[in-house]
């Protein structure tokens, strides 16, 4: 059975992350459209897209600065 996508977001990698409603309830869920575990920040269920969006753009921006951190460590 096949999940009806609502909004897929591009992280700074390759990956898309896509929010659908999990069958059987109210709530939105994140999946990585090709498979994978989520990282525990994007797991669970949300009540609205506010707070997938906002949990979403948290752990881009999160990422984008791992980066940057790990980049200055090394030069």
């Amino acid at each position: 059975m096949s999940q009806e996508i609502i909004k897929s977001y591009k992280t700074k990698g390759i990956k898309e992350l896509q929010t659908y409603i999990k069958q059987g309830t109210s709530h939105y869920a994140l999946q990585w459209s090709d498979g994978g575990q989520l990282p525990a920040e994007l797991g669970g269920l949300f009540t609205s897209l506010n707070t997938v969006n906002s949990a979403v753009l948290t752990y881009i921006n999160n990422q984008s600065n791992t980066k940057q951190e790990r980049k200055s460590q090394e030069i």
